[in-house]
C-alpha cells in the first residue's frame, strides 16, 4: 500500500471504500444545508402569510360570535366600549379601540373588522421566527417556523373579528423584548422603560398578556437572584411595577366586570381546571386535556405523535437550555391556577396565545429524536418528521384552494334580497338573529314583517306554537343559522305538515326556506 492511501484520514477511507454512503451523506449534507438557509426560511415566511391572506381575501361570513362583537364595535362608540359589553362579549379595550379606528377609517365591512386581527397574525411569523432562532436549536427552527405557518388555527384566528390572532402577537411580542433584556449585557433606562412601557399597554390589548408577564416576571428574578445580579434585579423590578400598576388600572376598568359575568363563567364551565384528585375518572380527563390540546388550538393531527415530540423537548430543553425552558414554560401555572379559580377557560381557542411555545418545544423535540437517531437507518426521526409536518401541510394546501367557512348567511341573504316580494313575512331562528342584524342594512332587509322566533331547547314543543303564529300568510320565509342540536329538521318537519314549501337555498351552516301557510 502506497503512503499516500496509509496517511489517508479514516473518513476519507470510509467514503471510498463505500461510494453509496458518500453520495448519500452528501445529499443529506446539501438536504440540511438547504432547510436552514435564508431562501428556505422566507419561503416558509411567504407561504404562511399567503395562507393568511387567502382565508381573508376570501371574505367569509361573521358567524354568531363574530357578528355579536361587531354588533358592539359598530353600535357604540369609543368611550362606550370601556363599559361592560352586550350579549355577554368580552374582549381586551385595547383591541375593541383598535377595531373601532379600523371601521371608521375604512368603513363598516368585514375586510375592515377583520384587518387588524390579519395584520397581528403575519407580525406573528416574523416574531415567532425571531424567537424561535433564540430559544430552540437552529436545526429546529425550520420545522418550528414550518408548523407555525400552517397550523390551521392560527390561519382561522387571523381572519376572526376576535382577539386571538392579538393575543398570539401580543404574547410573542412580550418574549421578543424579553430575550433583548435577557441578553443585553447593560440594561439601559431606556431598554428598561421600553421593556416596562410594552408590557404594560399588552395588558390592555390581551388578556393573557398577564399570565405572559407574571411567568417572564419571575423567571427574569429567578435568574438575576441566582447570578446575585442586583443591579438588574433592581432595573428589571421598576419594569414589573410598571405591569403592576397597569393591570390594577384595567382590572377596574375591565377584568372586574368580566369576571363578575356569569353568564360567562357558566359557558365556560366545562374548561375550567379540575383540582388534582388519585382517581382513575381524573387521570383520564387529565390526559384526555393534554392530548388535546395538539389538535386544539394547536392544530395538529395524529395527536400521539406531537405529544411525544413535546415530552422530549421539554425534557430536552430542561438539561441542555434550563433558562429557556423556564422562560417558556413558567406562564403555563399562572394559567393553571386562573382555571383552576375559575378565572380562564384551560381549552380551545382561548389558549391560543399558547400555541407558539408549544410548537418551539415540539420542534425541539423533533430535532433532538432526529440527531439521535441520525444515519442509514433512521427509522424514527423521518416518520416522525411526516407524521408532525404532512398532515397539517396538505389540510392548510387543500383551504388555500377551498377556504374555511363556518356560517356562511351573505349568499343565504344574497338569495333571499332578490326572491323577497312585498308583504312576505320573514321568521328568524333565534340564534339566526346576530348575524342577520349586523348583515341586514348592507343587504336591505328591513325588520317589518319579522318576527323573531322563541329558544325553547328545553322543550321543543313550545316550536311548534310559536310557528302556529304564521297560519294563514301564503309566503314565509324562514331563516336558519347557528343552528343548535337539529332544531332546524324539527322546526322545517313541523312546516311541512301545516304548510308547502315553495324554495330554499342552503350554504355552510345557513339556509332559507319560503312557505306558503295560507291554507293551514
Amino acid at each position: 500500500m502506497s503512503r499516500g492511501t496509509r496517511s489517508r484520514p479514516r473518513a476519507d477511507r470510509d467514503r471510498a471504500l463505500d461510494p453509496g454512503s458518500s453520495k448519500a451523506g452528501e445529499v443529506a449534507q446539501r438536504a440540511r444545508a438547504l432547510i436552514t438557509s435564508r431562501t428556505f426560511i422566507y419561503a416558509i415566511l411567504c407561504f404562511g402569510i399567503i395562507l393568511r391572506l387567502a382565508q381573508y381575501a376570501f371574505n367569509r361570513s361573521l358567524w354568531f360570535d363574530e357578528s355579536l362583537l361587531a354588533l358592539n364595535i359598530v353600535n357604540r362608540s369609543a368611550a362606550d366600549l370601556l363599559k361592560p359589553l352586550d350579549y355577554n362579549q368580552g374582549a381586551p379595550v385595547g383591541f375593541l379601540l383598535i377595531e373601532k379606528l379600523s371601521v371608521g377609517i375604512f368603513g363598516v365591512s368585514d375586510y375592515s373588522l377583520r384587518l387588524f386581527p390579519l395584520v397581528c397574525g403575519v407580525i406573528s411569523l416574523f416574531l415567532f421566527y425571531r424567537v424561535a432562532t433564540h430559544f430552540i436549536d437552529p436545526r429546529a427552527v425550520p420545522l418550528a417556523l414550518g408548523l407555525f405557518a400552517i397550523s390551521d388555527k392560527l390561519i382561522y384566528y387571523s381572519s376572526e373579528v376576535k382577539q386571538y390572532s392579538s393575543d398570539v402577537c401580543v404574547a410573542l411580542l412580550l418574549y421578543a423584548a424579553a430575550i433583548h433584556c435577557v441578553q443585553s449585557e447593560r440594561l439601559t433606562a431606556p431598554r428598561i422603560a421600553l421593556f416596562g412601557a410594552i408590557g404594560g399597554l399588552a395588558i390592555w390589548l390581551s388578556h393573557p398578556a398577564v399570565f405572559i408577564l407574571a411567568g417572564v416576571g419571575v423567571s427574569v428574578t429567578w435568574f438575576c437572584l441566582a447570578r446575585k445580579d442586583w443591579l438588574r434585579l433592581g432595573r428589571i423590578s421598576i419594569a414589573c411595577a410598571v405591569w403592576i400598576l397597569s393591570f390594577v388600572a384595567c382590572y377596574f376598568v375591565s377584568f372586574r366586570t368580566l369576571i363578575q359575568n356569569q353568564a360567562l363563567k357558566a359557558y365556560w364551565s366545562g374548561s375550567f381546571i379540575r383540582l388534582p384528585s388519585l382517581t382513575f375518572s381524573y387521570a383520564e380527563w387529565a390526559l384526555t386535556t393534554f392530548l388535546g390540546l395538539f389538535l386544539d388550538p394547536a392544530g395538529l393531527f395524529l395527536r400521539g405523535v406531537p405529544a411525544f415530540a413535546f415530552l422530549v423537548g421539554c425534557a430536552a430543553m430542561f438539561y441542555q437550555k434550563r433558562e429557556q425552558f423556564f422562560l417558556l414554560i413558567l406562564p403555563l401555572p399562572f394559567v393553571l391556577l386562573a382555571s383552576g379559580l375559575g378565572l380562564y377557560p384551560f381549552g380551545g381557542r382561548l389558549l391560543l396565545f399558547g400555541v407558539p411555545f408549544l410548537l418551539l418545544f415540539i420542534a425541539e423535540g423533533a430535532a433532538q429524536v432526529m440527531i439521535t437517531s441520525s444515519g442509514r437507518a433512521n427509522i424514527v426521526g423521518a416518520p416522525l418528521l411526516a407524521l408532525l409536518v404532512f398532515p397539517p401541510l396538505m389540510y392548510s394546501s387543500y383551504h388555500l384552494v377551498v377556504p374555511r367557512t363556518f356560517e356562511e348567511i351573505k349568499p343565504v341573504l344574497s338569495y333571499l334580497r332578490q326572491h323577497r316580494q312585498d308583504g312576505d313575512r320573514l321568521y328568524l331562528y333565534y340564534s339566526s338573529w346576530a348575524a342577520f342584524s349586523f348583515y341586514r342594512e348592507q343587504y336591505g332587509l328591513e325588520n317589518r314583517d319579522m318576527m323573531l322566533g322563541i329558544a325553547s331547547r328545553e322543550n321543543w314543543n313550545r316550536y311548534r306554537e310559536d310557528l302556529d303564529r304564521l297560519r294563514g300568510h301564503s309566503r314565509v320565509w324562514v331563516l336558519f343559522s347557528h343552528v343548535v342540536r337539529d332544531e332546524d329538521r324539527f322546526l322545517l318537519g313541523y312546516l311541512d305538515t301545516i304548510g308547502k314549501r315553495l324554495r330554499s337555498h342552503s350554504d355552510t351552516g345557513a339556509a332559507v326556506y319560503l312557505y306558503d301557510l295560507s291554507t293551514s
